[in-house]
């Protein structure tokens, strides 16, 4: 039998699904896991086969079963240690590493990738990741926290463990900030919160949460310099044309179904409990 070279698509909440089932029953044959997983033979056949292929199910006699990986793997989504599933994926499963490595390959550009730019590099590197991968595997990530994607480019780019480094911060703030307020000829330009933080977060590599943080660092540090308003008034104000998919760490439900923000606008910040949605530099900081 020829191995199959490109990834067989399957859903994070499916390779938990199947591994629970496979510590319930002594083997699980195609026909009890098409049951179980309410979907048809060949369809269960491919998870199955796609579930075996990470290493969390060992194959004998066309019955599945797990093995002390499953049960590992298994725990770390009871404790819900998602950097732990994500680095089990990356030292077991060749086509999470490859993606993971391009995406690591480009940590220090400003901008991310696209997922065409990640499928032709791929190919340029003779990987199998097509764009069904490519996109089966970003939703793994996004949901595992590993990458995030521009929402008003799609770009995605995987983010760095650790950042520290404030200056760094404050001169991005800055030089985004000029850039955007540029085609505006007055003193006052307020920015739209989420349009810097979406480029910010892209070119630093650092979780939305961490741009959060750092800009109320930046205000209470320059206050004067730095103004937050809540209403329009000189904008260039835009809507995302992508809705935010969080991951809400409320147990193990997060990792199964993602919730996905259905409005366009963005959030700006909220410090001491009022809500802010655009911003002035008025001088250095």
């Amino acid at each position: 039998m020829v191995e199959r070279k490109t990834m067989r698509p399957i859903t994070l909440s499916r390779i938990i699904e199947i591994c629970s089932l496979a510590m319930q029953d002594k083997g699980l044959s195609i026909e009890t896991a098409s049951k179980k997983l309410n979907s048809s033979v060949s369809r269960a056949k491919e998870m199955l086969l796609e579930v075996e292929k990470m290493g969390l199910l060992t194959n004998s006699e066309n019955l599945w079963r797990a093995n002390e990986r499953t049960a590992k793997f298994i725990g770390y989504f009871e404790k819900e240690e998602w950097n732990k599933i994500h680095q089990y994926f990356l030292e077991n499963y060749q086509f999470y590493k490859e993606f993971i490595q391009i995406l690591q390959d480009h940590i220090g550009d400003s901008q991310g990738l696209s997922i065409d730019e990640i499928i032709k590099e791929a190919a340029g590197r003779g990987l199998h990741l097509n764009k069904t991968a490519v996109e089966v595997l970003s939703d793994w990530c996004e949901r595992l926290n590993v990458i995030q994607r521009n929402l008003y480019t799609a770009k995605i780019y995987l983010l760095k463990e650790d950042f520290e480094n404030f200056e760094s911060f404050t001169k991005a703030l800055i030089r985004i900030y000029r850039k955007l307020a540029s085609s505006i000829w007055h003193r006052e330009v307020y920015v739209e919160i989420p349009l810097i933080r979406e480029k910010i977060c892209e070119e630093l590599k650092i979780p939305r949460k961490t741009f959060d943080d750092l800009l109320k660092e930046a205000y209470l540090k320059n206050v004067g310099k730095i103004e937050f308003s809540g209403a329009p008034i000189t904008t260039l104000a835009k809507k995302s044309p992508l809705s935010e998919k969080k991951i809400i760490p409320v147990g193990k439900e997060a990792i199964m179904s993602a919730s996905s923000t259905i409005k366009k606008e963005r959030e700006g910040i909220t410090i001491n409990k009022k809500s802010y949605y655009y911003l002035a530099i008025h001088e250095a900081i």
